[in-house]
C-alpha cells in the first residue's frame, strides 16, 4: 500500500464520531445519485482522478471485509464488476464502493493511503466520473443497500448565501466524450462550494429533464427539527 504524503485531506462530513475526508481537489454530493442511501442523506459520493487511478481512503479504521458482485450493465464492452470495501473504525463500519481493491481483511488503514482503484461498471451510465461511493453503517448490517445513518456534511451555515429562487449565467468550462462542464459563480460555505435554495445549499447536478433527480442539502436542524418542549 502507498501512503499518499502530497494529497490534502478535508473533511467533508461526519456520522456521530466517525469523520469521513475527501482530498482537497475532489468534488462531492449528498444527493446526486437516485440510490437509496443516497435518498436518505446517509451517503456522500466522492469525485476526482480518472478511471485507474488511485483511490485514496476516506477514513482511518482496518478492513474487515471485501466482496465482489456483477452489476446489470447495457454496454458490452464495460466490466461489469462491482465490489464492497468494509473499514471498520470502532463499533461501525465505513462502506466504499465504486473502487477495485487491493487491499485484504486485516489490512491498518490511515485516511489518504490508496485502497485500490477507480472503476467504471452497470451502476455509471455515460457522463459519469470517476467516483467513490462513501457510506457508515452499524458493524452487523452494511451489506444491503438501503440506509438510514444519516450523514452531516461539513458545511459553515452561517455563511450561507440567502436566496430561494436563482439565476445565473454559465461559461463553458469543459466539453469531453461525456458531457459538457458549464461554469457560473458560486459561493462556498466550508468545504462545499454551491447555491443557496430553499433553505438550504443546492448539491449534485441540474437535471435537464422535469421528473430529473437532484437534492438540496439543508442543516441538521433543518432535516431533524428538535422536539417542541
Amino acid at each position: 500500500m502507498l501512503l499518499v504524503w502530497c494529497i490534502g485531506m478535508k473533511k467533508i462530513a461526519s456520522h456521530d464520531e466517525i469523520d469521513i475526508f475527501a482530498p482537497e481537489n475532489s468534488r462531492f454530493s449528498f444527493l446526486k445519485s437516485p440510490y437509496a442511501a443516497h435518498i436518505t442523506h446517509s451517503a456522500v459520493d466522492i469525485y476526482y482522478g480518472d478511471f485507474g487511478n488511485e483511490a485514496l481512503s476516506p477514513v482511518d479504521g482496518e478492513v474487515i471485509d471485501v466482496q465482489s458482485f456483477d452489476t446489470p450493465t447495457p454496454f458490452k464492452e464495460w466490466n461489469s464488476k462491482e465490489y464492497v470495501i468494509a473499514i471498520r473504525q470502532n463499533e461501525m463500519v465505513i462502506k466504499i464502493l465504486h473502487v477495485k481493491p487491493d487491499v485484504t481483511p486485516g489490512d491498518s488503514i490511515s485516511k489518504g493511503e490508496s485502497i485500490g482503484t477507480f472503476i467504471h461498471n452497470g451502476y455509471f451510465i455515460f457522463w459519469n466520473d470517476p467516483v467513490m461511493h462513501v457510506e457508515v453503517r452499524h458493524l452487523n448490517d452494511y451489506l444491503r443497500a438501503s440506509n438510514n445513518l444519516c450523514l452531516v456534511p461539513n458545511i459553515e451555515w452561517n455563511e450561507l448565501p440567502s436566496s430561494r429562487n436563482i439565476e445565473f449565467e454559465c461559461s463553458v468550462e469543459m466539453i469531453n466524450k461525456q458531457y459538457s462542464l458549464l461554469f457560473a459563480p458560486y459561493r462556498t460555505s466550508g468545504n462545499v462550494m454551491g447555491f443557496a435554495l430553499d433553505g438550504g445549499f443546492l448539491d449534485g447536478y441540474i437535471s435537464s429533464q422535469e421528473d430529473g433527480f437532484f437534492g438540496i442539502v439543508k442543516p441538521p436542524w433543518i432535516l431533524s427539527p428538535p422536539p417542541v418542549a
